[in-house]
């Protein structure tokens, strides 16, 4: 390498094989925040190509990968299979100035950054194939897990249990760690290898948080992203991020609905959740530290000082310790199962067990963990939303009072001709003026305690249910992601997270009829993105982009203004991913 070096500078950059050390040198130096400056000494030594020559290669590569996007759009609108869906995120950034004054302080920047992700999966075209249905509706239960699917979560929560007990108990990991399944496979495992396709559509002055910023925002996407032929839209794009995001895409949408045309609506755009931050409020407190068996008592136990702040900050820090604890509890309760003492204990296997082909020994095991989930997860019951199940299918139910009367999007009085567009202006009315008892729910001065069982068993079926979705994000698996939703809508509604509850409930909506087939295809198939291929290597598009942005804001740090960073930020994820290559 050094010997390289030298050459390209005694030829100075005479010679293409060796000038390519000199453009990797100059965008390491530009990744690491180098001064313009200071690459062009190093250029005049032969260290490096002249600052402008770098950013004119990276002007190429940016044009031709724009260039590559507007081919599949145009394409897309003549009929094309290919597809693709827009990601974005907020990318704030504090700017320290070198020598503070009061004119010069810290610059505060909010931008905006959009990625477009290319689908891997094609949906197979439909003939009968239609549209959005506007007024398409949808049975309450369907909000809630069938009987079906709460068979398919058993196989798959019996597959998490097997594989927690094959990787941490020994006489389990000896016979079955050769022959068992590492990952569920399912209809699409044959695309969750394949390398996402992803383009850097760049930062764009813009706060989330200001509505009429974001409406411009959707607007420039809406012209330069979704395909259009002859002034009609084609067919929406799907944008999404994570979920402040997506509710400020809806806030936008709605102040835009009265337009006239479905691109000024900002109708091109459908919203594309965290789990953890529920869990975490269900069984997380940092005053339960001198309180055996708590989560937080078993952080200081592991010693896990990472896991501090916010649950969106740190979450893999926070996954860790619950994922540990997960995997005791199976151990704890396969252990409970055959009445053993400890994991030197010898587990009763069949007689013939040594004589037995691996699919007997990997059906024995299936057996004996389906028996203990179904005891532990789902108390042998069958539909263990069966109650819930009862209110949403009985109008006349007394749960159901207050929304039963709900029509044409306002509440009408059960007594006169009057509606109103709050629940709450109801209840005032009819109590007012009808005489109407409304039962309050007292609340007590202590909270009621539960017993350490209850605790542990929430813990226990939550982290697990957890550990599924993380798992089907690994590897893919749309299908058992949208089903997660319907076991997450309780646990939102539950923590009062109701923007979360909202996404649920959306994503359920979408999937069970509101999109055409082809679109729900898309959107249960093309939630992941994988950078560098392999079966278990998929991440949800949300966390993808906060990654990026991670990255790029190392990747900025040699320019200090907004407009600098705005010019040069399709820039930073080539450089990102040269600097990865080189290392």
């Amino acid at each position: 390498m050094h010997i390289m070096i030298t050459a390209a500078i005694g030829l100075h950059s005479r010679s293409q094989e060796l000038s390519v050390v000199q453009y990797l040198i100059g965008m390491v130096l530009t990744h690491g925040g180098c001064t313009q400056k200071d690459i062009q000494c190093l250029s005049t030594l032969g260290l490096a190509v002249h600052p402008q020559t770098l950013h004119r290669k990276l002007a190429t590569w940016e044009s031709s990968l724009s260039e590559d996007l507007l081919q599949i759009k145009r394409a897309w609108e003549n009929g094309g299979d290919t597809k693709y869906q827009l990601v974005g995120d907020n990318w704030d950034k504090n700017i320290l100035p070198s020598y503070r004054t009061t004119e010069k302080g810290t610059l505060s920047l909010h931008l905006f950054n959009v990625y477009a992700i290319v689908d891997r999966v094609i949906p197979t075209p439909q003939p009968s194939d239609v549209g959005p249905q506007e007024n398409f509706n949808l049975s309450l239960p369907t909000f809630i897990p069938s009987i079906d699917e709460q068979a398919i979560l058993l196989k798959e929560l019996t597959f998490q249990f097997a594989s927690s007990l094959i990787k941490h108990h020994p006489q389990l990991r000896e016979c079955f760690q050769n022959i068992y399944l590492i990952h569920l496979k399912h209809k699409y495992s044959q695309f969750a290898g394949l390398k996402t396709t992803q383009y850097p559509l760049g930062m764009f002055d813009c706060n989330e948080n200001k509505a009429q910023e974001m409406i411009q925002l959707l607007k420039t996407l809406s012209y330069s992203f979704v395909p259009m032929k002859d002034a009609e839209m084609v067919e929406p794009v799907f944008f999404g991020g994570d979920r402040l995001t997506d509710e400020r895409v809806n806030g936008a949408q709605c102040a835009m609905k009265n337009e006239e045309s479905p691109t000024e609506r900002l109708e091109g755009f459908i919203r594309l959740m965290n789990f953890l931050e529920a869990i975490h409020k269900l069984t997380y407190d940092t005053g339960s530290g001198r309180d055996p068996c708590t989560m937080y008592y078993f952080r200081n136990l592991l010693n896990m000082r990472n896991v501090k702040g916010h649950v969106k900050n740190s979450y893999r820090p926070y996954k860790q310790p619950y994922y540990t604890v997960l995997d005791a509890l199976c151990i704890a309760h396969f252990l409970h199962h055959f009445q053993l003492a400890d994991l030197e204990s010898e587990i009763p296997f069949p007689d013939n067990f040594m004589q037995m082909s691996s699919e007997e020994k990997i059906s024995w095991l299936n057996e004996t963990c389906c028996t203990v989930v179904k005891d532990t997860f789902f108390e042998n019951d069958d539909d263990i939303f069966s109650s819930l199940r009862g209110i949403l299918e009985n109008p006349d139910h007394d749960e159901n009072y207050w929304v039963s009367c709900r029509q044409n999007e306002r509440f009408q009085c059960h007594f006169c001709d009057r509606s109103y567009a709050c629940l709450g202006s109801l209840k005032a009315h009819e109590v007012k003026e009808h005489n109407v008892s409304v039962n309050v729910p007292k609340k007590t001065l202590c909270k009621e305690r539960k017993t350490l069982k209850d605790y542990i068993s929430m813990l226990f079926k939550l982290t697990l249910l957890h550990r599924n979705l993380d798992e089907a994000v690994d590897m893919g698996d749309g299908e058992r992601c949208v089903r997660s939703a319907k076991y997450e809508l309780p646990v939102y509604h539950k923590t009062g997270k109701t923007k979360y509850t909202i996404g649920s409930i959306h994503l359920t909506a979408l999937v069970s009829g509101l999109l055409s087939s082809q679109q729900t295809e898309r959107l249960i198939t093309n939630r992941f993105v994988n950078v560098q291929g392999g079966t278990n290597n998929n991440i949800a598009l949300d966390e993808y982009l906060e990654m990026l942005n991670r990255d790029s804001k190392i990747a900025c740090k040699g320019h200090q203004t907004k407009e600098s960073i705005l010019k040069h930020s399709k820039e930073y994820p080539l450089l990102v991913e040269m600097t990865k290559h080189v290392d």
